[in-house]
């Protein structure tokens, strides 16, 4: 049984005609709901995910689509809200995040037999994973999952689980002008 992907809800997720919804889907597209979702027909917009741990990683709700799909759906998410209000203002432009660029993240860490686990849930579940070589986290971030690492052994059982939000910024003294 196949069902068509009619629109996209504001955190991504795809509706079908019947109404259902599906992850990682496209408007126009032509799937069989499964888990996940098989496409038998794609969208144009779909492009293959930059980032190896895109199908595991909770993280992430479109990297399969291109960036103008991208810019284009944000905008409607925003025109929506603001007509649902009586609002029509004029938008400029907008623009997708590249690569390295996300200074913002909520780690999750859980301790381990041989010390701990930093990273993201896997989609839809609470399982931590590894994410050695996230495609969107800056440099820094990814270069604090040690100490996130660090942290999570001294603040954790081995049953339990912290949340970790971290910020890449710039410091004080690093400023100029």
């Amino acid at each position: 049984m196949t069902t068509q992907i009619v629109g996209l809800t504001h955190t991504g997720l795809g509706r079908t005609a019947e109404g259902d919804f599906l992850p990682r889907v496209l408007p126009g597209e032509t799937v069989e709901p499964a888990d996940p979702p098989r496409i038998v027909t794609p969208s144009t917009d779909r492009v293959k995910p930059p980032c190896r741990h895109f199908k595991s990683c909770g993280g992430c709700a479109m990297q399969h689509a291109s960036d103008g799909f991208v810019a284009g759906w944000k905008q409607d998410v925003v025109v929506r809200a603001l007509s649902a209000q009586g609002l029509a203002p004029p938008f400029r432009p907008i623009y997708t995040s590249p690569p390295q660029s996300r200074r913002r993240a909520k780690f999750s860490g859980k301790r381990t037999k041989g010390g701990a686990l930093v990273g993201f849930h896997a989609r839809g579940s609470g399982t931590v994973i590894a994410i050695p070589d996230c495609h969107l986290l800056t440099p820094g971030l990814m270069a604090a999952i040690p100490a996130c690492e660090a942290l999570t052994v001294l603040a954790a059982s081995r049953k339990s689980e912290v949340a970790m939000t971290v910020t890449d910024s710039v410091s004080p003294a690093s400023r100029t002008g």
